[in-house]
């Protein structure tokens, strides 16, 4: 049986047919490509050349396509034991990026922009799973009264709206009676908002069965759906909002809503997405994470004055921003993690792609102003430089392929090393939230 996975790796070209064979439904797949070009997840070379600039996985062509980081040796197209091993790692990574990144403010709103990861979804479907599989589905409960029913009377309501007969002795005797019973409400629409999404959830991690991934396992199926469009069933869970008070109940609504907000704004339900168009995102964050980076010398770092003549005042904007500083005992390290896959030729020429003059004078910049911050504290540091990349060309933790200087008289002696850093062992360390420990920051630099 051939298998609904096909591996790509960001960049790498490739034709319709590359991927499928089927002609019978160029229209539908007309459909796709033309959301994902919108979206720039797909981008064209030629007419009939596309390319992936996105990292993760899209249901595109009727095929689960896997699209790897492009540093990643050039991967066989069909499912084998290498891919289905590095989909998971990747996989992953994701789900603790999206924990420890996107969203550390929980369940607040959003700005959805064009920029947007496509994490939310995977991240909360599996969440509404969980509290499922803890809570059950949602339930509305009603107070019923009855005049002289079953349940418990009620006193309260029965002294102040029925007029009772008095005995001999002028005490009140109640013929009939308030009774209170609680009863589960049938008709709870949002309970079947939550059937429908539950459903969904299901359909979704139904396609990554395959890769193995440690997914919570639900076969859940709602063959209806709950009427209304999208905005209306937001319009109901706000207004379900504004009724209750209990915090499990809130939390769930919330995990819906944005849910719900998360389709609407994608308009891709044919295409799920899982994964980004900013793997240097998640490569700065993780590099950031092993490291151990510093964020107080963040705002030691000076800044730009712009002066207004008309009121003579200034103001400072913050321009220089390192993505990784770490002083440790006499060293002050400026790294900057770059998602690059450049390399030196046989003749010493470097290919690839590679950072700009803009990222290597930035990057001496940090340099001179921590010089002159630490200079006015009276205080001496080595300063190590380096540009960190990703690889799995090398089987020790790093290798330093080489170094960038600057001949301007403002960057004498200043380099930046050029470092290639062991994914298989940096993802590690980040799934496992270990930091690298001893000298082996100095020892590499």
């Amino acid at each position: 049986m051939e298998s609904c996975f096909k591996f790509l790796r960001e960049y790498q070209r490739f034709k319709i047919l590359d991927l499928v064979e089927n002609k019978a439904k160029q229209d539908y797949y007309k459909s796709q490509i033309d959301q994902l070009l919108k979206q720039g997840i797909l981008l064209t070379e030629t007419t009939d050349v596309y390319y992936f600039k996105f990292v993760g996985a899209i249901n595109f062509l009727e095929k689960m396509i896997i699209i790897f980081p492009k540093y990643k040796s050039l991967p066989e197209k069909e499912l084998t034991y290498q891919n289905k091993e590095y989909a998971q790692q990747l996989f992953k990574i994701f789900e603790k990026y999206e924990a420890k990144s996107v969203r550390e403010d929980n369940l607040l709103a959003k700005d959805y922009n064009e920029e947007k990861d496509y994490f939310s979804l995977f991240a909360l479907y599996k969440e509404l799973i969980e509290d499922y599989m803890k809570n059950g589905l949602y339930e509305n409960q009603k107070s019923i009264y009855e005049v002289s029913g079953m349940g418990q009377i009620d006193w309260s309501k029965t002294v102040n709206e029925i007029h009772p007969f008095f005995s001999s002795t002028m005490r009140p005797i109640y013929i009939d009676y308030y009774s209170h019973d609680i009863e589960e409400e049938q008709e709870n629409y949002i309970k079947f908002i939550q059937m429908e999404l539950l459903a969904k959830a299901t359909k979704y991690f139904d396609q990554f069965k395959e890769l193995g991934l440690d997914i919570i396992d639900l076969d859940y199926h709602f063959d209806e759906s709950a009427p209304g469009e999208i905005s209306y069933k937001i319009y109901k869970i706000d207004s379900e909002l504004r009724q209750v008070f209990i915090e499990r109940k809130i939390k769930l609504l919330n995990l819906m809503k944005e849910i719900l907000e998360n389709l609407e704004h994608s308009k891709t339900n044919d295409l799920s997405l899982y994964g980004t168009k900013n793997y240097e995102k998640v490569w700065e964050h993780i590099c950031q994470d092993v490291f151990g980076h510093q964020k107080k010398w963040i705002e030691k770092i000076i800044k730009p004055k712009w002066e207004d003549f008309k009121t003579n005042k200034i103001s400072e904007v913050n321009t220089l921003l390192p993505d990784i500083t770490i002083q440790k005992d006499d060293s002050f390290y400026i790294l900057d993690a770059k998602y690059y896959n450049c390399k030196f030729d046989e003749n010493g020429k470097l290919v690839g792609s590679k950072p700009g003059v803009g990222d290597i004078s930035k990057q001496f910049l940090y340099q001179e102003a921590y010089e002159d911050y630490f200079k006015e504290k009276n205080k001496e540091y080595k300063y190590y430089n380096a540009f960190l990349m990703p690889t799995e060309d090398t089987d020790e933790k790093f290798e330093i392929i080489g170094e960038v200087t600057f001949p301007l008289k403002v960057f004498d002696d200043k380099v930046i090393k050029i470092i290639k850093l062991n994914t298989k062992i940096i993802y590690n360390f980040y799934l496992k939230d270990e930091k690298i420990k001893g000298r082996f920051i100095e020892i590499f630099l």
